[in-house]
């Protein structure tokens, strides 16, 4: 209720339709607020290899540098060929697998860190 009369109560109401303008084209020109990021919260399964993977790379580190070890013999390629051909892609298979668990537990950290 207002008081006074109809003049007064014309008034008031131009300044709210004003106002509720004015207010509207504020918002309008503002950017909207930025999404939310994702939960940080990893599947069992995501998380399981987050916890892991670590070990798993630290593993293939070692086969990889026992095998290189094993090939830094001079005479094995002309004593046991297949040995060292055995070695060899031995070595290219475990640092493809390094790598894969690498660019997984990356991918991992990203999501863990937001």
């Amino acid at each position: 209720m207002i008081a006074g009369g109809y003049a007064d109560w014309e008034a008031k109401r131009r300044e709210r339709t004003s106002a509720g303008k004015a207010k509207s084209a504020s918002t309008e020109t503002a950017p909207p607020p930025p999404p939310k990021p994702k939960s940080a919260k990893l599947s069992y399964k995501d998380q399981r290899d987050y916890d892991l993977l670590p070990g798993r790379i630290e593993e293939l580190e070692a086969a990889i540098e026992r095998d290189e070890t094993a090939l830094a013999d001079p005479d094995l390629y002309t004593k046991n060929p297949d040995k060292f051909a055995a070695l060899t892609k031995a070595i290219e298979k475990a640092q493809a697998e390094k790598e894969a668990a690498e660019e997984r537990w990356l991918e991992l950290a990203e999501q863990v860190e937001g």
